[in-house]
């Protein structure tokens, strides 16, 4: 039995981390792959909350990874959970560690796009300062076969095309104030979201949306998703969100920026098939709505139960215990199950 220690789980970030892996806990143990939170372990896998610290600068932030890792007496993993395929502050931990691999629930399709200067390392905010000197250690950058729609048990509703309102603009804007390594990211954050109500035309459809950043209960909030006949799913720190997974759980059309640029696994974003795409700068935004619109009730069917059936077959346990699997089997002086 292969024991890998889990660093810190107590903490959040580390927590949505694991616990696709949690989920999966008792096959892991079938094929010999045991995980505990104390003791000694073979292995030890660190999430990003341990090694990385988004309030200190990227240089201090580095330090404090490494010194952390100091401790840690098994051969480890990194696991960055950040939403988005950027390595800020877990590439230069990674580099300057012992690490046997990095592990992301998303990387960019064209790794040259590490190399282009991005705010922050994300593609979908445009120019900006920070981008990977090279691609010296990208093949030991793998993805971890979970995302953010790994964490969820979804519960499916029945749903009809009985909807009352065209669509749900219920996500938050604008946000306030958030620091990354001394970068104030609302304002890349909001300058995005900003550009869907430049574009929409909202005296053309019925619109449910969050006033002035100001959160209401999550029942009401549910309620109005529930209600609208689109779901719009824009990036925010990332490009994955659970409001992708709730479009499907309400019986709504999922409308999002193109994912065609985004690595990750499970992968169930096919354009005009479990999503309907636009534009990074939603420029087409209004025809995009108007297609969905002008044939509701087929178009709302097959995108939720495409989403549904795909959302089944990927999201799958055995398959994230097999991923690892492959991984443990193919490394030096490790026998598994």
């Amino acid at each position: 039995m292969i024991k890998i220690k889990l660093y810190e789980l107590e903490k959040h970030r580390n927590e949505c981390t694991f616990r696709p892996f949690l989920f999966a806990k008792d096959l892991f143990n079938d094929i010999g792959i045991e995980f505990v939170t104390h003791g000694k372990a073979d292995f030890a896998f660190i999430g990003h909350a341990s090694f990385l610290n988004k309030k200190l600068s990227l240089e201090d932030s580095t330090s404090f990874g490494l010194n952390f890792l100091k401790n840690v007496n098994e051969p480890y993993f990194l696991f960055d959970g950040q939403d988005a395929p950027t390595l800020i502050g877990s590439y230069e931990v990674f580099e300057k560690s012992k690490a046997i691999y990095l592990f992301k629930p998303t990387l960019y399709k064209n790794k040259n796009e590490y190399l282009n200067k991005y705010v922050n390392g994300r593609l979908y905010w445009g120019k900006g300062e920070y981008s990977l000197n090279n691609l010296d250690l990208i093949n030991r950058i793998k993805l971890n076969h979970t995302n953010w729609l790994s964490t969820i048990k979804p519960k499916w509703l029945t749903y009809d095309s009985n909807k009352t309102v065209d669509v749900s603009a219920m996500f938050m804007y604008p946000q306030k104030d958030v620091f990354e390594h001394g970068l104030n990211q609302a304002v890349h954050y909001n300058n995005f979201r900003k550009q869907i109500f430049t574009n929409l035309n909202e005296k053309k459809f019925s619109i449910n949306k969050i006033i002035n950043g100001i959160r209401i209960p999550l029942e009401e909030y549910y309620k109005k998703m529930y209600d609208s006949k689109i779901i719009l799913a824009p990036f925010g720190f990332g490009e994955i969100a659970p409001r992708d997974l709730e479009a499907a759980v309400f019986g709504s059309v999922l409308l999002k920026p193109s994912m065609s640029h985004v690595e990750t696994s499970p992968n169930i974003y096919i354009e005009n098939e479990t999503y309907i795409s636009c534009k990074h700068d939603f420029s087409d935004l209004n025809e995009k709505i108007d297609y969905i619109l002008s044939d509701y009730k087929n178009i709302q069917n097959k995108i939720t139960e495409n989403f549904r059936k795909k959302y089944i077959e990927e999201y799958n346990d055995e398959k994230l215990v097999m991923a690892f699997y492959e991984i443990f089997k193919n490394l030096d002086g490790v026998t598994t199950s």
